[in-house]
């Protein structure tokens, strides 16, 4: 799947949107709600957790430690790189999913789907015990 595409219609989501709307996004093609898929999260916080790993360190070992507050400096670089960078990786490698347990608008179906589930249920209800699928 490309990045920053719904995985149902493929239109794309703007990288400014997926980022500031990540937990109530919806599509704008089919406006089906969803959400940045779990892989791309875990991806973007290791990348972040490991920059900030490295600015803190550096940070760290150029702060005087005889400060009072030397270690105010490291702690706010590095949170301030794990968010710049987590946001970074989602805006250019965020991959989305349908969102789990949400409900698909009624003006995403067709009335051909409809018709179709429908006439399958019907199907379903008319074979004999013990037959539960068909051929």
């Amino acid at each position: 799947m490309a990045a920053r595409k719904c995985p149902y219609c493929l239109t794309s989501v703007g990288p400014i949107e997926m980022v500031t709307h990540s937990y109530n996004l919806v599509c704008r093609g089919c406006d089906r709600p969803l959400e940045i898929s779990r892989i791309s999260r875990n991806i973007a916080t290791f990348v972040a957790l490991v920059a900030a790993t490295v600015v803190w360190y550096w940070a760290y070992n150029g702060a005087s430690a005889h400060q009072a507050i030397g270690w105010v400096l490291p702690t706010l670089y590095s949170v301030v790189v794990f968010g710049v960078i987590a946001a970074l990786m989602l805006m250019t490698m965020g991959d989305l999913s349908l969102k789990a347990g949400e409900d698909v608008p009624h003006a995403a179906h067709g009335d051909a789907d409809v018709a179709h589930v429908a006439a399958h249920a019907d199907h379903v209800d008319d074979q004999p015990a013990g037959h539960g699928t068909h051929h």
